[in-house]
C-alpha cells in the first residue's frame, strides 16, 4: 500500500495549491488511476461533489457522492478507487495537515459531539443555502490561490479553511442523529480519547504529562498513550505539547501579556523552562517568535 503525504504531493501536477499544511485538487479528472491496490494518505480530506455522481472507497466501504454531498476522510484513511457513475461527475479535493488540524480545531472545546459524528458518518448532505455560503469561502479561497501571495498568504488559507470546517460542523448540529446520547455506539477506548481531547481543550495546554491526564483518567499512562496512539495516530505526548503550543502562539501573537506573564499563567516552572520549550516547539525565543510575528 502507497502512502501518501502532503510533501508527496508537491511534485505532483494534478494538485493545484499546495502551502505545507494545505492543498486542493480541482479537477478530479486529472487524479492517476490507483494502480497500488490502494493509498494510505496522512491527512484529513474534503471531497465534495459539485456536480453528477461517483463512487469512492474508503477504509472498505464503498460511498456513494452526487450534487452537494461531501466525504469526509480523517488521516490515515486507506483509499482503493474512485469512480464517476456519470460522465459529468465533478468534485473538489481540499486536503489538511494533521498538525493543522490537531493544534487549530481538534482541540476546540465542545467539538467532540460533531466531530464523532463526522468519523462515523462520514458522507453529509449540504443544503442549498450552506452551498451557497460555503462557496463564498471558496470564492475567497480560489482568488487568493490565483493572486499574489503575501507574507500572510499562507496563514489567510489555512484561516479560510478552518471556517469551513467549523460550518461542516455547524451543518452536523442540525441533522437529528446528533440528538442521540453522544455515548451511544462508542467504545470503551473511544469515551477515554473524547475524555483526554475534552480534559486538552479544557487546560488549554497547562497540564504537560501524560500521568497526570491518565491519573485524571483514572487509567495507566501505557493503557491511555496506546489508546491515543490508536485512534489518532499520534503520541499522547505530542497532542499535549502542540496543545501548549498553541496556546503559547496565541498569547505571544494576540496578548500584550509579557513572556514572563505567559510563562506563569501556562504553568511553567521557571522563565528558563519555558523558553527551552518554545525553542524546542517553534525552533526561536519566545522574544523571536514575537518579534517576528
Amino acid at each position: 500500500m502507497k502512502k501518501i503525504s502532503i510533501e508527496y504531493l508537491k511534485n505532483e501536477d494534478y494538485v493545484d495549491y499546495i502551502d505545507g499544511d494545505l492543498f486542493i485538487i480541482e479537477d478530479v479528472n486529472k487524479l492517476p488511476t490507483i494502480r497500488t491496490g490502494a493509498i494510505e494518505v496522512d491527512s484529513i480530506i474534503v471531497i465534495f461533489c459539485l456536480n453528477g455522481e461517483g463512487k469512492v472507497s474508503m477504509n472498505g466501504e464503498i460511498y456513494c457522492l452526487h450534487r452537494n454531498q461531501l466525504l469526509l476522510g480523517m488521516p490515515r484513511a486507506v483509499y482503493a478507487y474512485y469512480s464517476p457513475i456519470t460522465p459529468d461527475f465533478q468534485v473538489k479535493i481540499i486536503g489538511i495537515s494533521t498538525r493543522s488540524f490537531n493544534s487549530s480545531i481538534f482541540m476546540t472545546k465542545n467539538i467532540w459531539k460533531n466531530f464523532y459524528f463526522l468519523v462515523n458518518n462520514p458522507v453529509i448532505d449540504v443544503g442549498e443555502e450552506d452551498v451557497k455560503l460555503l462557496s463564498h469561502y471558496y470564492e475567497l479561497a480560489n482568488a487568493k490561490m490565483h493572486g499574489t501571495r503575501s507574507v500572510f498568504h499562507q496563514a489567510i488559507m489555512m484561516s479560510l479553511l478552518h471556517c469551513v470546517i467549523f460550518e461542516l460542523l455547524n451543518i452536523t448540529d442540525r441533522v437529528e442523529k446528533l440528538e442521540l446520547n453522544e455515548n451511544e455506539h462508542m467504545t470503551q477506548s473511544d469515551v477515554l480519547f473524547k475524555n483526554f481531547i475534552e480534559l486538552l481543550a479544557e487546560n488549554e495546554g497547562r497540564v504537560r504529562s501524560v500521568q497526570e491526564y491518565a491519573y485524571m483518567l483514572n487509567v495507566s499512562s501505557k493503557y491511555l498513550s496506546s489508546i491515543v496512539k490508536q485512534i489518532s495516530g499520534r503520541t499522547a505526548l505530542d497532542l499535549i505539547h502542540e496543545t501548549t503550543t498553541h496556546s503559547i502562539v496565541r498569547q505571544l501573537k494576540y496578548t500584550d501579556k509579557s513572556i514572563k506573564e505567559i510563562a506563569t499563567d501556562m504553568k511553567f516552572p521557571s522563565l528558563s523552562f519555558f523558553g527551552k520549550f518554545v525553542k524546542s516547539q517553534l525552533g526561536v525565543s519566545p522574544k523571536k517568535f514575537r518579534k517576528g510575528n
